[in-house]
C-alpha cells in the first residue's frame, strides 16, 4: 500500500482524499482473468457479516454484471452467526468484518476443516450522534462511561465537554454476536459489560433510524453504512472525534475523525479487518468472488464504499 504523507504536518489537521491506483495485483498465484471461465459460472450462497452488507451488496452486484453466468446469493448475519454456520457447513464461504478468534480457530482446527482466509478492506467504527448535538469529540474513558451507564445524562461530561450539552443519554448499541458489539466492547469498554438499559439495534438500518430521530441518542456502527460515496458522509448522523486512552497511563491520545484517510494510516482508534472465508477449495464461483475483491474492480467499489484497500496500492492526498 502507498500512501503520500505531508511530512511537516499532522494529517490529523488536513483534508484528505484516498486514491486508488490503476495497479492489479495477483490473488494466491492465481490469475483472475485466465481462470474466468471456470470461476465465474455456478452459483453459491455466501453468509455476511450484516455490518458489511452495503459493500458486499455493490461487489456481488458488479460482480454479476460482468459474469452473467454467475449468481451470488447473500444472506446476513451477525458476525459469530455465519462463522458458525461456515463451521457446520451451512455456507462454505463467509464475509465477516473482523478476524476469527482464538476459540473459532481452534474449533475450525479440532474439525479438521481446513480455511482460506483473504483480508480485502479495513473498516471503521464509528460513534455517531444525532447532528443535533454540539458534541464534538469523545475519548475512551468518557464513552466508557456513557455505555456503562456511569454517566446517564450529557450534562455530567467533564473538561472540554463540560457544559456543552443537556439532557438524558439514549445509548444505542449493536446486538451480541455482532462483530462491531465485541470489537467496541473489547477496546472502549475494555471488556466490561454495556449497561444493562442500553437499547439493543438488531441492525444497523435501525442504528442509523434511532439515532436521526432522537436528539439525545449516540450509538456505534461500521463506516460502510454511513458513507455515501467515498469520503463523503450521511450527514443525517454526525461521527464524532474519537481518543483513545492509555490503559496504564490514562493519557488520553490524539482525537481523530472518521475519514478513510485515518483509517488507512491507522490513526483512527476503531478499525476493523474485513474477510472472506471459504472452506471451499475447489475451483468455483467462490474463488472468482473472491480474486475478484481482491483485484482492482473489487477494492474500487471498497473505497467508494468507505473503506480502505489491502490489496491494491492508494495514495492519501493532502488538500492543505
Amino acid at each position: 500500500m502507498t500512501m503520500i504523507l505531508n511530512k511537516k504536518h499532522s494529517l490529523h489537521n488536513k483534508a484528505a482524499l484516498l486514491a486508488l491506483l490503476s495497479m492489479f495485483v495477483l490473488f494466491s498465484g492465481c490469475d483472475y482473468t485466465t481462470q474466468k471461465s471456470v470461476t465465474t459460472v455456478g452459483e453459491i450462497t455466501i453468509g455476511v457479516d450484516e455490518g458489511l452488507l452495503p459493500v458486499m451488496s455493490r461487489e456481488a452486484s458488479e460482480f454479476m454484471r460482468l459474469n452473467n453466468e454467475a449468481k451470488l446469493n447473500l444472506t446476513v448475519k451477525t458476525s459469530k452467526e455465519v462463522i458458525a454456520d461456515l463451521n457446520s457447513g451451512v455456507y462454505k464461504t463467509v464475509v465477516v468484518d473482523r478476524d476469527l478468534t482464538k476459540e473459532e480457530a481452534d474449533i475450525f482446527a479440532a474439525n479438521k476443516i481446513e480455511l482460506k482466509k483473504t483480508k480485502f478492506a479495513l473498516d471503521g467504527i464509528g460513534v455517531i450522534v444525532n447532528p443535533k448535538n454540539p458534541l464534538t469529540k469523545l475519548n475512551f474513558n468518557e464513552l466508557k462511561r456513557i455505555f456503562t451507564g456511569v454517566q446517564k445524562d450529557w450534562k455530567d461530561l467533564d473538561g472540554n465537554n463540560k457544559d456543552v450539552y443537556i439532557g438524558n443519554i439514549k445509548v444505542l448499541i449493536a446486538r451480541k454476536n455482532a462483530s462491531i458489539h465485541d470489537i467496541f466492547r473489547e477496546k472502549v469498554l475494555a471488556g466490561v459489560d454495556f449497561a444493562d438499559y442500553d437499547l439493543i439495534c438488531s441492525t444497523s438500518a435501525q442504528m442509523m433510524s434511532e439515532i436521526k430521530s432522537s436528539e439525545n441518542a449516540i450509538g456505534f456502527i461500521s463506516m460502510a453504512w454511513i458513507t455515501v460515496s467515498n469520503d463523503t458522509l450521511d450527514t443525517s448522523v454526525k461521527p464524532l472525534k474519537i481518543a483513545s486512552v492509555d490503559p496504564k497511563t490514562e493519557a488520553v491520545g490524539d482525537y481523530v475523525s472518521l475519514h478513510q484517510a485515518y483509517i488507512a494510516n491507522k490513526s483512527y482508534p476503531l478499525i476493523t479487518e474485513a474477510y472472506i472465508i471459504s472452506s471451499d477449495f475447489s475451483m468455483n464461483v467462490s474463488v472468482g468472488f473472491t480474486s475478484f475483491l481482491a483485484a482492482y474492480d473489487g477494492q474500487r467499489i471498497v473505497l467508494k464504499s468507505g473503506l480502505v484497500p489491502v490489496t491494491q496500492p492508494v495514495r492519501i492526498i493532502q488538500l492543505n
